[in-house]
């Protein structure tokens, strides 16, 4: 028999195409299903909860960053796929106190409604992916005031939040089914005491330095309230805190201290050994830890051999570094105990003496005992006439720059005037002197002569750089490299003299 479903509500006919669906009756299905559509009724047809796996599914959550912050946590559980989203949204609002307007899912790549179940987006068992994303409390307009309300009734009744009707993804603050009004009128209550994390939107305690879910900074801008009580947890983290802080200060200070102790015995010790294997830059033999030297002023290291041949052939007051390469020659110098270290007593009284007859040639009124092979010398003061040489205690005249003992200075410049007229040799010097072929050292006056080669030569005794050309200094007071004084060879592309030939 035939039933005249025209008569029939859409209710009533809405009934009967779920009872016939149940019961697999495809022609009841087909007639229902034609009518409601010559009446075009709007329907929502789910499916529930029967129709879905009885297991319950356990979400285990990652927490991770994504530009509006996602989050996630261990233990958050639905009874089954068939279970809505909505329901989801209560429980991590009741457990983590996440307002459901802030909070976005995302599965399968769907943003996902709030009345569709998790089973139509692909959550069937343990181990599928979801996301969940949180937006700011600013963002969606979520006041303090209506956040708490709505917290409090969560708590009393969990299972009051209603899905929305529209079917499409919430936009707005009252998408939720949450009064959106219920602020209105009320004075707007203090703010809530805490800082709210810029990256997650999570408020934390005011005294966290960090962010309690993300670990992100506290904003630099924020201050803790002055009337502000931490509770028991927030004292407690608070101690451990400093005692953390107190605990690296006594270990930094310990290291410090032992830092320390190593350098005064390093200090101590004439010789700094290397601790590594190296290669020695001079003999570029391979040089084990402890049979090297690390120079204390520039750190570069040496074999001791070498380094006592330098000191050896040192013709300078002060032994420099003999590190060079390419692009870099070290400016350093060794100190006095590592010099006396490596040498033996006999090498060092001989630097010792090539160091004060280099200061000695190099002083401006020094003046040498005349007295064959003696060591003494002075500094000639303004004024003074005679020396008398504390090593060999002879009498020194400075006018003369002789020993004349027994002989006015007149009676010896007349013998010495006579012995130039009779003695060949200064005969043949004075030529040279006039010809050209020898010079008297700017610097100390002695007679220098050059062999051959180019026109640079160094003093005897002094150790002063000569320009032979021009007959004067190489350098100005400064020493080598000064071009205020000297010759000023090269110095913009010129030579000193148009028969210059290479003073360096």
């Amino acid at each position: 028999m035939r039933v005249k479903y025209v008569h029939f509500s859409p209710e009533e006919l809405a009934n009967r195409l779920s009872v016939a669906i149940e019961h697999g009756d495809e022609e009841e299905a087909m007639r229902c299903a034609t009518v409601l559509a010559h009446q075009h009724a709007t329907l929502r047809i789910l499916l529930t909860e029967s129709c879905y796996p009885a297991s319950e599914i356990r979400c285990g959550w990652r927490r991770g960053a994504a530009p509006v912050g996602r989050l996630g946590w261990a233990g958050l559980g639905w009874a089954g796929p068939g279970r809505p989203l909505f329901r989801a949204l209560s429980l991590v609002f009741q457990d983590y106190g996440f307002h459901p307007c802030v909070q976005r899912w995302i599965i399968g790549q769907c943003l996902c409604v709030d009345d569709r179940t998790v089973g139509s987006y692909g959550i069937r068992k343990d181990g599928d992916t979801a996301f969940l994303y949180l937006l700011s409390a600013k963002g969606v307009n979520l006041s303090e005031q209506r956040y708490k309300e709505d917290r409090s009734r969560a708590v009393l009744q969990p299972a009051a939040l209603p899905p929305t009707d529209t079917g499409m993804p919430r936009s707005g603050p009252s998408a939720r089914g949450w009064p959106a009004g219920a602020e209105g009128g009320r004075s707007a209550l203090p703010p809530q005491a805490g800082w709210p994390c810029p990256t997650c939107t999570f408020i934390n305690k005011p005294t966290r330095p960090g962010c309690e879910m993300c670990s992100a900074d506290r904003p630099a801008h924020y201050t803790v309230p002055g009337s502000y009580k931490p509770d028991e947890a927030e004292l407690w983290r608070m101690q451990q805190e400093e005692e953390g802080v107190l605990q690296y200060q006594k270990v930094s200070q310990q290291a410090r201290l032992q830092n320390f102790q190593q350098l005064r015995q390093l200090d101590q010790e004439a010789l700094v050994p290397n601790r590594e294997d190296m290669e020695c830059r001079i003999c570029y033999l391979d040089v084990e830890p402890g049979k090297g030297v690390l120079l204390r002023e520039c750190l570069h290291s040496f074999c001791r051999d070498c380094l006592r041949q330098l000191i050896n052939c040192c013709e300078e007051p002060q032994v420099a570094c003999p590190f060079r390469d390419d692009s870099y020659a070290c400016g350093s110098h060794l100190q006095d105990r590592e010099i006396r270290a490596l040498v033996s007593w006999e090498e060092y009284e001989r630097f010792l003496e090539r160091r004060l007859a280099v200061a000695e040639s190099r002083a401006r009124n020094s003046y040498h005992c005349q007295t064959a092979d003696c060591l003494g010398w002075c500094v000639c003061e303004d004024g003074a006439r005679q020396f008398r040489c504390p090593v060999c205690q002879a009498h020194n005249c400075l006018a003369c720059k002789a020993i004349h003992e027994g002989m006015t200075c007149k009676q010896y410049q007349e013998k010495l005037q006579f012995q130039a007229h009779t003695q060949a040799a200064a005969r043949e010097t004075s030529n040279m002197l006039k010809l050209g072929e020898a010079m008297h050292c700017p610097m100390c006056h002695i007679v220098v002569q050059k062999r051959g080669g180019c026109d640079w030569l160094r003093c005897p005794v002094c150790q002063t750089e000569i320009c032979w050309v021009t007959k004067g200094p190489r350098w100005g007071p400064a020493g080598p490299g000064d071009t205020s004084g000297g010759c000023r060879c090269n110095v913009d592309g010129e030579r000193c003299h148009p028969r210059c030939q290479n003073c360096h």
